[in-house]
């Protein structure tokens, strides 16, 4: 399936903090709408500073470093790149978060100056009843899955702490040559929910945090689903707990709104979602699925859509062309998709055409989904 879409990029809108950081005292700046981006010059502008003690499982970044890192690159074995594209650094060194001020400097609570990634997993089984992996916990208000802080986030099949559970778990009942294919089995069915800025009261101006959401579904218990959380190895407290599937829905959704995303962001959200339903409800679903993504835009115009062989979905290609222009800036986004791969998002900017490229690139190199 390949989707082609060209849309108006809108910027994005100011990120909202609670006036003082969590767990401490230390109140951040106050700043109108317009003081909060970068470009604005604001030599008034000297907020509070707070690193967070490093927890003695973690590694973090020091408080204070001589040499600079290599921002916007991959520095190692950490990924300091952002999802966002480039973002700025200042005179002293430390990176500037793309969504602009936020009332505080430093590090926070988090492990790496600049984008610290955070992988999440929505794993669930059976189709009309799902039962989700959740963080077995007596707050029935909050629903947590399964997720970890990663240095990076490129070719990862689980966070380290969720693969060990799962490999422990399914080895005391199956030998290792079944584990592994039962994990490589999960990892072809997985879809990404989610890609990018992630709003969260514990982000400063030099450290944010970036967050991929996936979402497996075993819809016949031959993967995952086979996971006993209640008899065997049980190291993250998980439980199989029923839930809505609309009410998980809902929440990646909310996550999605707090992101500010760009318009272009925004489209791929919402194609992310199209090609899930059409995942869940196979060929019958597809005319619903994209309908529902049309209606979600409003004030566009010359949309274009061509189905080649209904009749067979492997080779089915829908074309969506949607061009738009306002203030008469010609400024467009491509984005290119597959239901076949597992793609990520990547923004690159060509200022000398005033144009922005959004492209999705195979990571892992496979095909197999």
């Amino acid at each position: 399936l390949l989707i082609v879409w060209e849309v108006h990029l809108i910027s994005a809108k100011a990120m909202v903090y609670k006036k003082y950081y969590p767990n401490t005292k230390a109140k951040r700046w106050s700043l109108s709408k317009k003081e909060i981006p970068w470009s604005y010059h604001h030599p008034k502008y000297l907020p509070k500073k707070y690193n967070a003690p490093c927890p003695p499982d973690k590694v973090c970044d020091p408080e204070i470093y001589n040499v600079c890192y290599r921002y916007n690159s991959i520095d190692g074995s950490i990924n300091r790149q952002s999802i966002l594209g480039k973002y700025g650094v200042d005179k002293f060194c430390f990176p500037q978060n793309p969504k602009g001020r936020s009332g505080l400097r430093g590090r926070g609570e988090l492990f790496r100056w600049g984008p610290n990634h955070y992988v999440q997993y929505v794993i669930s089984r059976g189709v009309n009843v799902r039962e989700y992996l959740v963080v077995n916990s007596h707050d029935k208000k909050n629903i947590i899955f399964p997720g970890e802080f990663v240095d990076n986030s490129r070719n990862i099949t689980f966070p380290p702490m969720l693969l060990n559970f799962i490999e422990s778990n399914l080895s005391e009942k199956y030998p290792e040559n079944v584990v592994q294919e039962i994990i490589k089995n999960a990892l072809k069915n997985r879809i990404l929910r989610y890609h990018g800025y992630y709003a969260d009261d514990r982000n400063t101006d030099n450290a944010w945090m970036e967050t991929l959401i996936y979402d497996i579904n075993d819809s016949d218990d031959s993967n995952l689903g086979l996971l006993d959380t209640e008899h065997l190895t049980n190291s993250l407290n998980l439980t199989w707990k029923i839930i809505d599937k609309s009410v998980i829905d809902s929440k990646i959704e909310v996550i999605v709104k707090r992101a500010r995303l760009t318009f272009g962001q925004k489209v791929a959200s919402i194609i992310r979602s199209a090609l899930k339903a059409l995942r869940d409800e196979n060929k019958a679903g597809i005319m619903f699925a994209f309908g529902d993504a049309v209606n979600n835009f409003v004030g566009l115009s010359a949309i274009v859509i061509t189905l080649v062989d209904m009749l067979s979905f492997s080779s089915a290609v829908v074309k969506f062309k949607l061009s738009h222009f306002i203030n008469n800036k010609d400024i467009h986004s491509s984005m290119h998709f597959s239901s076949h791969c597992l793609w990520d998002l990547e923004q690159q900017k060509k200022i000398s055409h005033r144009k922005t490229t959004w492209q999705m690139t195979d990571k892992e190199g496979s095909c197999g989904i």
